[in-house]
């Protein structure tokens, strides 16, 4: 064989043990984010110069698993409303202008929902936990004032959730 030749074997049997030995590197789903997203499609870092190289198969990206605690943000925004709706009297809410927060205690969600009741601004607060078929409200808030930003970081951190200070 000519030094071209094993030049060329060589470079391919490099290319197809590196293939092999990506495709066991996909990531594991993990069970600590709140929604699952699919991974990022990978590719090789250099170019397959080689024409002769057998193509190698590419995996595609599959989604990952949907665990029982992954809430959407409609499901969240869904389950604030139904649980405050009967402390307003004439509500519209603004789901597209919620605002969902991961927060640092359980359980594990401050969701904010805007709302219009009777001519006022108004605003709905919920901590949510457990799952989308079994939801954990602990906190339940209709209010025609808003919250401030440093009640909402002092929410998010778990502190002063009886709203005295």
């Amino acid at each position: 064989m000519t030094s071209v030749g094993k030049a060329s074997s060589v470079t391919v049997t490099l290319l197809l043990l590196a293939a092999g030995a990506l495709a066991g590197c996909a990531p594991e789903p993990s069970s600590s984010t709140p929604t699952p997203t699919p991974a990022a499609e990978q590719t090789p870092a250099t170019p397959d110069p080689s024409p002769t190289a057998d193509p190698t198969p590419t995996q595609t990206p599959t989604k990952a698993p949907e665990t029982p605690s992954a809430f959407t943000a409609s499901e969240l925004v869904q389950i604030c409303i139904d649980a405050t709706s009967s402390g307003y009297d004439g509500v519209e809410f603004d789901a597209a202008g919620a605002r969902i927060e991961k927060r640092t205690v359980t359980p594990e969600w401050l969701v904010l929902v805007p709302a219009q009741t009777n001519g006022y601004d108004a605003e709905s607060a919920c901590t949510i936990g457990g799952s989308p078929t079994d939801p954990e409200i602990e906190l339940s808030s209709a209010s025609i004032q808003p919250l401030s930003e440093e009640q909402i970081q002092k929410l998010i951190r778990g502190e002063d959730e009886g709203g005295t200070d």
